[in-house]
């Protein structure tokens, strides 16, 4: 057996131990499900296998979009759902949805999937926000509501953030306003903290007034998604899964990131439920 097959309560020997945060990843080989606990990126394993083109998750809830199907997390496994082939998915509160190549969005309503309406080149939600190469889309009861802004490449629920090819923007008493200057591609947002990659790297700011500080990570490789767990957690597009530890989870008490490749290609997203 090697280091890396122990798991992390057999590595974790010393000290107190901490609950642990499962995080799912949509690489070229399949969905990965990580186990992470505190500083330690432990114990990786396949769930599906073949192409994931992205997953989402939130309140205890799993969507996997792959090649043939939207797929449904359950305690037994994963469920189909007859939606089809599908570029993007998003959980966003009780609602569950997707969006295909062809820009057609819907939600799945029981067993069934309900149109809301077409979008151009769907990319990526975050609760009920799409980001669209026409800019900011809301999926509501009614259908699909734009908000404005072009070529989006990233939408964070909380805020709401937007990540496009002229800047970092926020949604702010009704109207867009620019919360940090310079391309972006991706962008998480929890509590207070925000997350984005910009043309500086990844770059981090708490609180509403804080400042934007950059992200010394101990990889040179480009950020896929950020997603936020016990600690914030980043993946890569080579397949690489960092972990923004706090002080208290490090031997030494130093804090900062740690990190374990996947030995996994063509990641786009990572998820916890």
């Amino acid at each position: 057996m090697s280091q890396e097959d122990i798991s992390l309560d057999e590595k974790r020997t010393y000290g107190e131990k901490r609950d642990t945060t499962v995080a799912y990843v949509a690489t070229g080989l399949g969905l990965a499900r990580v186990e992470i606990s505190g500083d330690q990126v432990g114990r990786v394993g396949l769930v599906h296998q073949g192409a994931v083109q992205d997953v989402a998750g939130g309140d205890g809830q799993l969507l996997v979009a792959t090649d043939e199907d939207v797929l449904v997390g359950t305690e037994e496994g994963f469920a189909g759902t007859s939606f089809g082939p599908a570029v993007a998915v998003g959980v966003g509160g009780d609602r569950l949805l997707a969006a295909d190549g062809d820009g057609r969005v819907a939600h799945l309503a029981g067993d069934q999937w309900e149109g809301l309406g077409t979008v151009d080149e769907p990319r990526r939600f975050d609760g009920p926000y799409l980001a669209t190469g026409d800019g900011v889309v809301r999926a509501d009861d009614d259908g699909l509501g734009g908000r404005g802004l072009s070529d989006v490449r990233d939408v964070a629920a909380a805020g709401p953030y937007a990540a496009t090819a002229d800047g970092l923007y926020r949604w702010v008493d009704g109207e867009w306003t620019v919360a940090r200057e310079g391309r972006a591609s991706v962008v998480a947002a929890e509590h207070g903290r925000v997350h984005a990659v910009t043309g500086d790297g990844l770059v981090a700011r708490e609180g509403e007034g804080g400042r934007w500080t950059a992200c010394d990570l101990p990889v040179a490789e480009q950020v896929a998604d950020v997603a936020y767990g016990e600690s914030p957690t980043v993946v890569t597009a080579a397949g690489t899964v960092l972990v923004d530890a706090p002080s208290d989870a490090t031997p030494d008490g130093t804090g900062g990131w740690r990190h374990r490749s996947l030995g996994m290609p063509d990641v786009t997203a990572i998820a916890i439920p």
